[in-house]
């Protein structure tokens, strides 16, 4: 695990933990959780209704076909889900918003592309080899956007 998660980790379980007796101290005597724990309740069943709503019979038939692993896989989904935010907000991962950010890296792709000592020293390096692995990965994910865009493994569909 990150440094970061594991500190966050710990100072929580210490916080939740503490040895003292006294039941003021709960963050569940807090009026203020109390409120949000309920907020978050009425939120999970207004969310669970629309989406069964919306699944309707398909995903009870969905449900039903899963049998008794339906449980362990929205558990483990869900695990996933709130491990992945917190790696997401330990890490302070976002996309860069700024314009000079996205023209600062197109840039410096464009002046490498076009400078024939990066070529060279890319050859004398090895890091053609990296480069050639990126360009298949590239080339990969844009022949699975096609298949999935046209829905058909080999060509389109046309109706003469």
């Amino acid at each position: 695990m990150r440094p970061q998660v594991v500190r966050a980790t710990r100072l929580v379980g210490r916080r939740f933990n503490s040895s003292s007796s006294s039941s003021t101290s709960s963050p569940l005597n807090n009026p203020n959780v109390q409120k949000a724990v309920e907020g978050a309740q009425k939120a999970y069943t207004q969310t669970a209704a629309t989406v069964k709503k919306v699944a309707g019979p398909l995903g009870d038939r969905v449900g039903s076909a899963l049998g008794g692993y339906r449980e362990p896989l929205v558990y483990n989904s869900k695990v996933v889900a709130s491990v992945a935010k917190q790696v997401w907000q330990a890490e302070k991962l976002a996309p860069p918003l700024d314009a000079a950010t996205w023209a600062r890296a197109y840039s410096q792709i464009w002046s490498r592309a076009t400078n024939g000592g990066y070529w060279r020293n890319l050859l004398k390096t090895g890091g053609w080899a990296s480069l050639g692995v990126a360009a298949v990965e590239a080339y990969g994910i844009f022949s699975i956007g096609e298949i999935i865009g046209r829905r058909n493994l080999v060509g389109y569909n046309l109706k003469a």
